[in-house]
């Protein structure tokens, strides 16, 4: 399974690098976190990261003296770093210092990841959704697409079997009832092909009983999950599949 990558984020605001923590982690990526730039060298040091996401105003060593220390010891053509600001005339210096990117505050974390996922160029996962009912596909897209995945769907578990073959999924979220084959059948049948059975199933039911769980086992299921879903949950078990 792909290594994940690494983000350092150094930020003096205990705010930012907890909800850069939390969310960063639910698009897949490791994240390690530093208050200050003294503290982000030592950090960078240690983790080796991937990418860097750098305030500028911070106690101790600011982001401009992190950037000249930075470069004495690394390559930002190998690490880039993406700065945070919240000054708008600042492209020019950034370009002067060979910064790869910025992005104002207030930001949205879908505008960072985008600039993440440019600059590392993370590869895009692709999930089969197989369900009959379009409100639970929808919110499983929605959710899902946000995160960066790609996502393919199907209707029922027939036109589910012949899209897993044709577009070769990381990953299957595979309701139990539907019509013509239902979920349980799927499962078996993608498992129990030796070209599909490494592929991820979660399996999404009603039903609560633990036999329902069991059969599911026993068809190659590796999650099982309860609707209504719990979005958090979901989330957690897709990464855990795909990237852990």
């Amino acid at each position: 399974m792909e290594k994940r990558k690494k983000i350092l984020v150094i930020d003096d605001d205990p705010t930012i690098t907890k909800l850069l923590f939390s969310r960063l982690e639910t698009y897949a990526y490791d994240v390690v976190t530093a208050a200050d730039g003294v503290e982000g060298l030592e950090k960078f040091r240690q983790e080796k990261p991937d990418l860097i996401i750098l305030d500028i105003v911070m106690p101790r060593m600011d982001g401009y003296n992190f950037v000249l220390e930075f470069k004495k010891i690394a390559d930002l053509k190998t690490t880039p770093i993406i700065i945070l600001t919240v000054k708008e005339d600042m492209q020019g210096i950034f370009r002067m210092e060979g910064i790869n990117d910025y992005i104002l505050k207030p930001f949205l974390m879908n505008d960072l990841v985008k600039k993440i996922d440019k600059h590392l160029k993370a590869p895009v996962r692709k999930i089969l959704i197989v369900d009959d009912a379009k409100d639970s596909v929808e919110l499983i897209e929605e959710l899902l697409q946000l995160r960066g995945y790609k996502i393919v769907k199907a209707v029922d578990g027939f036109e589910g079997l012949e899209i897993n073959q044709k577009e070769k999924p990381d990953l299957v979220v595979l309701d139990v009832m539907m019509p013509k084959l239902d979920g349980y059948h799927v499962c078996r049948m993608i498992k129990f092909d030796n070209k599909y059975k490494d592929v991820a199933i979660i399996i999404v039911t009603a039903k609560t009983q633990e036999k329902d769980k069991t059969l599911g086992a026993e068809v190659g299921a590796n999650e099982f999950l309860t609707k209504p879903l719990d979005p958090d949950e979901l989330l957690s078990k897709v990464k855990k599949l795909i990237w852990d």
